[in-house]
């Protein structure tokens, strides 16, 4: 086999300014010097950087930098793949002429063949009587064909006169298409969805998805639901780096329904409130921003039109979600949908190395248009945070809360709120594993009431309190070998702690605004005993990675005047607080595991318990079962059961289902219920939901590099 570099001028520098050539290698090589030819035959492959050509028989111009390849020939360009029998290829502009070929487009796992493909520049390819499709094998599940396709790499592919086949059976026609050829975020219409409930009727929805650049994207929801008209929704989002981006979603509909039927059950079923409005929206959305000066920004807005929008046009847990997951994102979440009132705010804050500064504002939407709201509204606050610090040379440490608040009412009392904790500690080490920390913090706090009913007033209420805290922390490693597990670290951290706060005259100070600002006696002693389990894990080179393996605290407090109180005869002092104990366990980094429970000493049982477990397993083909559980159980009062699990089954089938359940009454607060179809190029859902409001069953599709979004 002969390989031969070719002449220095037909080289180009790579990005480290390095020459590169092309090189041919083949079974039989000829050269005609005077005619600036090659002439190769046999397994002939020619090659430079990421480019490769390989056919059974080149001609090879060096002047023009024309091949002329026939016999199962490839050219392969940074994973693109063009197929065909013969074809002319210019290896200088990286153009090309082929008939009866297929190209291959790794990234978006697009197959297109056509009778006639060009190769018009590096990135750009022009196909006629063509065929495309993201399935493998000859014959596809599903193809578009069209008379002509353009296609441009990291940009959009056209096509005329397309037609939706599945299999051989045509199905649908379009004049003229668009679609994306992009690695990353596509702009195009997503996958649709399409389902009946009895309260809305037939129910369509088609997103469209635009990528407006690499930082900022717009998502169109068109939904049309038969019984109440169509229903318009924009989301829209941003990225300027990882600490500042947000998402915002509105929803608007002129509804069929205009005024609600007060006597009917079902509506009623909703909630208790009348609605006569036409219009209805739901604007929500959150924003984290830095500033310069390092100045942070947090915004959240969430407005609806009535109360009951959230609960009859809530959108369907498909499990292909493409709307902003907003609580996820921010770590602030929305209102539950059953609250009385939408909360939108806005907080700035700086942080410094040994205080912070926070403003904010805060306003609380009651949707029901109460004709007297006497609604709190915090619309304007201020805080100073100062963490503990040396006071001069000397061995104690200040520190300080403090905050304003603006109050504002409809109808109501309003005024203004200060309060400040000014606090001392004086820590002590008489060993090197025990803290002795007593300190000592004066609260006070003032309120200006503004002018109510023909008075204003103000009051001032100080008090002080009193602490003493013992603690230490021990610790032990534990040589192990359980899988990659090598090491356990652990940590076991006991305190104990004292606090007294005397009595205050409750007859003369009266909170306007806040129940806490009635600062009570506190007589009390709190044991907490917290163990931490870390573990060491290494790869299969011996790489470490550290994780929290498990973390178990009891915490226990005692009144103390409540055991020294007086007591009528037959009435028990109850001086014990509830036990409290907190769990949680990751044994494995697909399994978590947490649980909490308050045991009454009075009563002898445990007054409120709860459980949650995420657990993946993972199976082939990068496929994942998950199941997630959440127990909370309040004695006499709550006894909730939230559920999830999706199980994938053979032939790319997969089942799952989640709920709500109140085990207090035997009802299942709302249910869903799913089959999932997964093929290698397209998939389907079939969904049913049974909420308390409404009954629907939902129908979404899938198809392979289709108008899916990608992640910023």
């Amino acid at each position: 086999m002969t390989i031969i570099g070719l002449p220095i001028s037909e080289c180009h520098s790579n990005a480290g300014g390095e020459l590169i050539s092309w090189h041919i290698t083949a079974n039989r090589i000829i050269s005609l010097a005077e005619e600036d030819l090659y002439l190769a035959e046999g397994e002939v492959v020619i090659s430079k950087e990421d480019q490769t050509l390989s056919a059974d028989r080149v001609t090879y111009n060096r002047k023009s930098g024309v091949i002329k390849a026939e016999g199962n020939v490839k050219l392969s360009t940074a994973g693109d793949i063009l197929r065909c029998d013969k074809g002319l290829f210019n290896l200088n502009d990286k153009t090309g002429h082929i008939l009866n070929g297929t190209l291959f487009l790794e990234t978006n796992h697009y197959y297109l063949s056509g009778q006639e493909i060009k190769k018009t520049g590096p990135a750009t390819y022009i196909i006629k009587g063509c065929r495309i499709t993201t399935c493998d094998g000859g014959t596809p599940d599903w193809s578009i064909t069209g008379s002509e396709v353009k296609v441009t790499i990291e940009g959009y592919g056209t096509v005329k006169h397309a037609a939706f086949f599945v299999r051989h059976i045509p199905l649908l026609y379009f004049p003229y298409i668009i679609f994306p050829a992009k690695t990353k975020r596509q702009t195009g219409f997503l996958p649709p969805s399409i389902g009946y409930s009895e309260r809305n009727g037939m129910d369509f929805e088609l997103p469209f998805f635009w990528a407006i650049s690499d930082q900022i994207d717009t998502t169109f929801y068109e939904r049309y639901m038969g019984k109440r008209g169509l229903k318009q929704g924009l989301e829209f989002r941003y990225i300027t780096d990882p600490d500042s981006k947000g998402a915002f979603l509105f929803d608007i509909l002129s509804d069929r329904k205009e005024e609600k039927d007060m006597y009917s059950e079902d509506e009623l079923k909703i909630s208790p409130y009348p609605r006569t409005n036409k219009t209805r929206y739901w604007f929500r959305g959150h924003s984290d921003q830095q500033l310069p000066f390092k100045i942070v920004t947090k915004f959240d807005v969430d407005f609806v039109s009535d109360y009951d929008y959230l609960r009859e046009f809530k959108d369907p847990s498909l499990g292909i979600e493409y709307r902003a997951r907003l609580d996820e994102e921010s770590g602030r979440p929305l209102e539950e949908i059953h609250s009385p009132t939408r909360r939108s705010a806005l907080l700035i804050s700086r942080q410094f190395q040994d205080y912070s500064i926070q403003a904010g504002s805060s306003f609380y939407q009651r949707p029901e248009d109460l004709e007297e709201d006497t609604t709190a509204q915090p619309l304007v606050g201020l805080d100073l945070t100062m963490l503990p610090k040396r006071i001069f040379n000397l061995p104690f440490f200040f520190s300080l809360d403090s905050d304003y608040d603006y109050i504002y009412r409809d109808a109501g009392q309003k005024g203004q709120r200060l309060a400040l904790s000014p606090s001392i500690s004086y820590p002590i080490w008489p060993t090197a594993h025990l803290e002795i920390e007593p300190s000592v913090k004066y609260l006070v706090t003032y309120q200006w009431l503004e002018e109510y009913q023909g008075h204003k007033g103000k009051q001032t209420k100080d008090t002080y309190e009193l602490g003493l805290k013992l603690s230490t922390i021990l610790e032990r490693i534990f040589n192990i070998k359980e899988g990659n597990i090598k090491r356990i670290k652990h940590k076991f951290q006991p305190s104990l702690s004292y606090t007294f706060r005397p009595y205050q005259d409750e007859e003369e100070y009266k909170p306007w605004f806040e129940p806490v600002d009635a600062l009570s006696r506190l007589n009390e002693i709190s044991l907490s005993l917290v163990n931490y389990l870390d573990a060491r894990r290494e790869d299969e080179k011996g790489r470490p990675t550290y994780s929290q393996s498990a973390n178990f605290s009891l915490t226990q407090g005692y009144d103390i005047d409540e055991a020294r109180k007086d007591k009528t005869p037959g009435e028990k002092r109850e001086p014990f607080g509830p036990l409290k104990g907190t769990l949680s366990l990751t044994p494995y980094p697909s399994l978590d595991l947490r649980a909490n429970a308050n045991w009454d000493h009075h009563e002898h049982y445990i007054s409120s318990w709860g459980l949650d477990m995420d657990l993946t397993v993972e199976r082939s083909g990068s496929r994942q079962d998950s199941y997630k559980i959440d127990f909370v159980h309040v004695r006499d009062s709550t006894k909730n059961l939230n559920y999830e699990f999706n199980i994938n089954l053979l032939y790319g089938f997969s089942i799952g289902a989640n709920g709500k359940r109140d085990l207090m009454i035997d009802h299942d607060i709302e249910s869903s219920y799913w089959i999932d179809y997964q093929s290698q190029c397209w998939g389907l859902r079939l969904m049913y939901e049974d909420l308390d409001e409404d009954k629907r069953t939902m129908l979404a599709f899938r198809l392979l590099g289709i108008g899916e979004v990608g992640e910023f």
